[in-house]
């Protein structure tokens, strides 16, 4: 080998890792300047709406200051709406889609809950699939709402073939 004829050859290795201590950037070797924004185009073309400081407020605070979750539909064209939960008793995912018809009008679903956490913090995500009955098809998946929470709502757009893999392998 190299290394053992050749001690040098060492020596210039070792510089070489020694110096590269960072990570090299495309836009670093192509003389760009960094920037403090972070690009989202891709995310964005995605459907991801991430506004900067990153949780969505599309929707006015209630005025009167009760508990609310906003939905906010993406099949076709996009509708938000804010909607009041119920005081005296808890409201889940699959209760919200019942009584919206959701399921009716679009049939399978994919729903993220964008749940705040905390000032200056990124929001939790939680996934949720819900079938063309309106049931969440994991039991794990039927979330409660919590007020501020966002809820995104999708077509599954999955080919009748994906969707009976995934039944019959259960995934």
């Amino acid at each position: 080998m190299i290394f053992d004829k050749r001690p040098m050859a060492w020596i210039v290795v070792a510089s070489l890792l020694a110096s590269q201590g960072g990570c090299v950037t495309m836009s670093a070797l192509m003389g760009q300047k960094r920037t403090a924004t972070l690009d989202t185009h891709l995310l964005e073309a995605q459907g991801y709406s991430i506004p900067p400081g990153g949780m969505p407020s599309p929707v006015a605070p209630d005025p009167s200051g009760k508990p609310r979750v906003v939905l906010e539909v993406r099949v076709g064209e996009r509708h938000l709406e804010s909607i009041p939960l119920p005081l005296d008793r808890g409201m889940f995912i699959e209760e919200l889609v019942q009584q919206a018809q959701l399921h009716d009008r679009f049939g399978n679903l994919n729903i993220s809950i964008m749940r705040p956490n905390g000032a200056g913090k990124p929001p939790v995500r939680l996934e949720a699939a819900i079938d063309d009955k309106g049931k969440a098809k994991s039991v794990g998946q039927n979330y409660a709402l919590q007020p501020g929470d966002h809820i995104i709502v999708v077509n599954d757009n999955r080919s009748s073939l994906e969707r009976f893999i995934d039944k019959t392998f259960d995934r």
